[in-house]
């Protein structure tokens, strides 16, 4: 395969990261303390169309206008009666007011689930994830390897992408210290008990998902890819060109099968999910009645189906906020 090709799908590969992560941390800062959106669509699903949970909203010209993610609200449980449930789609790179619409709004919620694959006793201790705004740091005696710190290559990779892309990293952005902030998600150790015990390893996801780029890339005319790709770097607006490129990608996470093995699951979605699910089980128990549960995309179709299947809830409604704009101000 040409080496411009190769570029491009490890570009592409990088662009999936963003909606299955584990937000492992940037640095070995974390928050000590334990803040969805606004847009109101109340859109209700006829159960027909295939969901989504990351969209390119167009404009009038049809033209992609921005990327945006998915609230989906669930209720009328029988078994969970008079309580609510909402998935709030991430994807981990975003604008600066992308972060500060989701800080302003998850204090609405009784409890607000989140990822973070931690050591056991980070999580024990209460730490969080993110970094900055004078956050104390673990002492030398407490800090971890990068080893241990989880999925370290996954956020290094997506940091990578954050200035070609012109955009600000979750963990910057989202402020972890509110009170109503709940981990809900694998230890490190579980996570790499976990995927020792189903064979997984990094290498391989990565190979499979770089050959599931390739063969996409035949069906979709490499030719024209590159070119597009080429020559988004040569223009005035070529952030903008490269975003653009980047959430066609990114919509593909509403396919739910990134990392899945032959048997359709993983440890980096299913397993995740099984934990997060747990706790929102435990919550549930505990009489909170306003639930969020603040994801990477990628993970809600599976997470869905269980919502539905294992809780009871019905699909009620739909928000939509705008994570990227894909176009200049001028061309709008």
């Amino acid at each position: 395969m040409h080496r411009f090709s190769i570029r491009i799908l490890t570009g592409l590969l990088l662009v999936k990261l963003l909606s299955i992560s584990v937000l492992a941390q940037e640095s070995v800062n974390v928050r000590l303390s334990s803040a969805a959106f606004g847009e109101s669509a109340d859109v209700k699903t006829n159960g027909e169309s295939k969901p989504e949970y990351v969209r390119i909203r167009r404009n009038d010209r049809k033209l992609a206008a921005a990327l945006e993610t998915s609230v989906i609200k669930f209720g009328n449980s029988q078994l969970y009666p008079k309580t609510t449930v909402e998935l709030l789609g991430a994807i981990h790179l975003g604008e600066a007011q992308y972060y500060d619409r989701l800080n302003s709004m998850f204090s609405k919620y009784d409890v607000l689930l989140y990822e973070a694959v931690m050591p056991k006793e980070a999580v024990r201790r209460g730490f969080r994830p993110g970094v900055g705004g004078g956050r104390r740091s673990l002492t030398d005696e407490d800090q971890w390897t990068e080893a241990k710190i989880g999925l370290q290559a996954i956020s290094v990779l997506q940091l990578g992408a954050k200035d070609a892309l012109g955009l600000e990293f979750q963990l910057a952005g989202v402020d972890y210290t509110s009170g109503n902030f709940v981990h809900a998600d694998m230890t490190q150790e579980e996570f790499e008990a976990s995927m020792a015990k189903r064979g997984e390893s990094f290498s391989q996801m990565l190979a499979r998902e770089m050959g599931k780029a390739a063969f996409q890339q035949q069906q979709a005319n490499p030719f024209a890819q590159s070119l597009d790709l080429a020559l988004s770097l040569l223009t005035s607006d070529r952030k903008y060109r490269v975003r653009r490129i980047a959430a066609v990608e990114l919509t593909k996470s509403n396919d739910g099968d990134a990392f899945a093995g032959a048997d359709g699951t993983s440890t980096i979605i299913t397993e995740r999910n099984t934990k997060a699910l747990q706790v929102l089980k435990a919550q549930l128990k505990k009489g909170r009645r306003r639930i969020g549960v603040f994801y990477g995309a990628g993970h809600f179709p599976d997470m869905e189906k269980r919502v539905l299947d294992e809780f009871g809830y019905e699909r009620l409604s739909e928000e939509w906020v705008t994570a990227w704009e894909l176009r200049a101000p001028v061309d709008e």
